[in-house]
């Protein structure tokens, strides 16, 4: 399946800075509420990484299943990680949030299973 966040409202444009315009993703559900997603960023495009840095290499980010958001979000400040955006509201009940590492990686905390978050697109 895939989706553009075209909306101006769209929790991605929540998440990530203002100079987002348009973005392309893709969802792969797969078993035991495991779920891939592909961001293709149309405005601003992506940038190619021409130099190798082996300190920065990495995922984009992966999605984790964290029933309590905001619970995880404090935890994840009190061990020297940062919030990326806000925490955003994904439907009437589940919320996301994106948390990067000390590291740098990012990761997504997602109330719900992906299955749920995805059965009514």
């Amino acid at each position: 399946m895939s989706h553009h966040a075209e909306t101006p409202d769209a929790p991605i444009y929540r998440i990530y800075d203002s100079k987002l315009n348009k973005v392309k993703i893709a969802w792969l559900g797969t078993g035991n509420s495991v779920g891939f997603e592909v961001f293709e960023f149309i405005d601003p495009p992506n940038k190619p990484c021409l130099e190798f840095d082996y300190a920065k290499t990495g995922f984009f980010h992966i999605a984790v299943t964290a029933p309590d958001v905001e619970g995880a979000v404090k935890r994840v400040l009190e061990n020297g990680g940062d919030q990326v955006g806000e925490i955003v509201s994904m439907g009437a009940e589940d919320q996301a949030a994106y948390v990067r590492d000390p590291w740098g990686n990012v990761v997504e905390l997602l109330s719900c299973s992906f299955e749920h978050l995805m059965a009514n697109k």
